[in-house]
């Protein structure tokens, strides 16, 4: 990857980063974001209530987000990448993808956790109409793993599969993780800020293992060519 390409994403982790901040204290410490949230989540609310093939399609959503789920399909991509398959990319290459999804994976669930149990925001009062949430509610740990699951493997498979149809399974995947984030608005059980919050963490959780391996791939090119 090109440096100056490189450089533009660590700018943006910055972004993404200090955006996240910004919003968690907002969410807690001011209660204009609660108006706001209330607004936005109430006209989802209404919307959700005459439209239910939206509710259906969140519900689906919520399941293919979920813990389980996600763990799956990781560990699915992830023995794909080890055994090969008929991918193109070299073993070495696949092997550093397969470790990168799982650190994407799991560091940002445990992310996403640690800033629940410190935030401890209680859920909108929708929670349980069509879904039920126990745990605090901001960030989402659905639109976080909607990012560093399912775009991570959208952007392992830009890597790995043939050029003729990598963006035709890629983009598909991308979609499907952010609309998992949306899902949780039309179910009531996040406020607006939890998922744009969970976007946030897990877009700049990410990035940084996007930069971290470009640095790392450009280190051991310099290593190589510095042996010859």
């Amino acid at each position: 990857m090109p440096r100056r390409v490189v450089g533009w994403l660590a700018a943006t982790v910055v972004v993404l980063a200090a955006s996240f901040c910004a919003l968690t204290w907002w969410v807690t410490t001011t209660t204009e974001v609660g108006a706001v949230d209330l607004r936005v989540g109430t006209a989802v609310h209404d919307v959700a209530l005459s439209a239910t093939w939206l509710v259906s399609v969140s519900l689906v959503l919520e399941v293919v987000g979920s813990v389980p789920f996600c763990a799956a399909v990781v560990a699915i991509v992830v023995v794909a990448l080890v055994t090969g398959g008929g991918l193109r990319p070299p073993r070495r290459m696949r092997m550093i993808a397969a470790g990168a999804l799982v650190a994407s994976a799991a560091g940002g669930a445990l992310l996403d956790t640690l800033i629940k149990r410190a935030v401890d925001r209680q859920r909108p009062p929708w929670n349980g109409l069509w879904s039920w949430e126990e745990s605090a509610s901001y960030p989402s740990g659905h639109a976080q793993a909607g990012i560093t699951v399912w775009v991570a493997v959208a952007l392992v498979g830009l890597l790995v599969l043939p050029a003729a149809w990598r963006w035709w399974v890629a983009g598909p995947i991308a979609v499907i993780g952010v609309c998992i984030g949306a899902s949780r608005v039309v179910l009531g059980v996040h406020w607006p800020s939890d998922v744009l919050g969970g976007w946030l963490l897990g877009s700049a959780w990410l990035l940084i293992g996007v930069v971290g391996l470009s640095w790392l791939g450009r280190r051991q090119a310099g290593a190589g060519a510095a042996g010859r």
